[in-house]
């Protein structure tokens, strides 16, 4: 009986990690963890969002400053992979939220991907949640880095 709970147990939350709402082209990217900074600043006075690039001795980090989303929006990332090309999406955990705070701010968004050695393209793409329309992956940058 313990086995089968446990089991089911195993089910469900594998089945809550893959439900998550993604855009067309993105459905099986993986979900990367990353770090959110504060709700600063405020993206209707001319701030742009900018993407650094940088190798470490196993891997690449990437930071997106100026992230526009909702005040208290808790953000999560998808990475897709082809031919060292790498693809990193920015979007809300709650893709249907039920209310919204009622003003935008930029976030830092950070996040460290382990790779082997080689040369990688990154782009990196923000998508709001669903209340937008149209609500497609938007390029915010890109970078070109090498791995040692």
């Amino acid at each position: 009986m313990r086995a089968l709970f446990g089991a089911l147990a195993f089910a469900v939350a594998a089945a809550g990690c893959s439900g998550a709402d993604l855009p067309k082209g993105w459905e099986d990217a993986e979900r990367v963890s990353l770090n959110q900074g504060e709700c600063e600043g405020n993206p209707y006075e001319g701030e742009q969002s900018s993407v650094q690039v940088s190798a470490f001795s196993k891997g690449i980090d990437v930071a997106c400053r100026k992230a526009h989303f909702r005040c208290e929006q808790e953000v999560e990332a998808f990475v897709r992979e082809s031919d060292g090309r790498i693809d990193l999406l920015f979007q809300p955990v709650d893709m249907d939220p039920g209310t919204v705070a009622k003003c935008d701010c930029l976030y830092d968004l950070t996040v460290a991907l382990e790779k082997d050695p080689g040369s990688y393209e990154v782009r990196v793409f923000r998508r709001w949640d669903n209340l937008n329309e149209p609500n497609e992956p938007v390029k915010i940058g890109s970078g070109s880095v090498a791995v040692p």
